[in-house]
């Protein structure tokens, strides 16, 4: 199965698992979507606000390299979700599929919470220490929306979008 395979038996498979969830159970799984999206829009805000569009064009993205893996489970379920399409061109190796040469073309509380969570060195150094905390705080409650979809859900959500498909398709 190659890259873009995964990524269509994925998608598929999300939405049987949000078809099969019982009323009740998707009642709440809504808002912890919204809460999730939310929590990766404050953690992109936090880095725009020194100026992390000017260093990631400096770096020209070094840590998007390879970045097929970065999407997990609940990351595509909030996309799914929120009706907002997304491509994945996974010929554009090693660059990130959900990217291009203008950079990631997610909006931020779409990005996969890998990206929104990961800080260079570079970034971190820019940081104010009230910052910090406040990214480690919602580092915290991003985990906690991960885990707490999981367990409505009976997925492990946190797990990269493309091996959750390939573990689907094995089954």
């Amino acid at each position: 199965m190659d890259d873009q395979q995964a990524w269509d038996l994925g998608r598929i498979h999300i939405s049987n698992l949000l078809s099969d969830c019982p009323a009740e159970v998707r009642l709440k799984l809504m808002p912890l979507l919204t809460r999730y999206r939310e929590i990766k829009e404050e953690l992109s805000g936090i880095v725009a606000e020194v100026d992390s569009a000017s260093v990631c064009r400096e770096c020209q993205g070094q840590c998007c390299l390879n970045g097929k893996y970065r999407i997990n489970v609940l990351d595509a379920i909030t996309y799914i979700t929120s009706a907002v399409q997304t491509a994945a061109n996974f010929s554009q190796k090693p660059l990130c599929p959900y990217g291009g040469e203008a950079g990631c073309a997610m909006e931020p509380g779409l990005r996969p919470a890998d990206c929104v969570l990961f800080i260079c060195d570079r970034l971190d150094l820019m940081l104010m220490p009230r910052a910090r905390a406040k990214i480690a705080s919602e580092e915290q409650n991003l985990r906690k929306c991960i885990d707490e979809a999981s367990r409505l859900t009976g997925e492990k959500v946190g797990t990269p979008l493309l091996l959750w498909a390939e573990s689907k398709a094995l089954i």
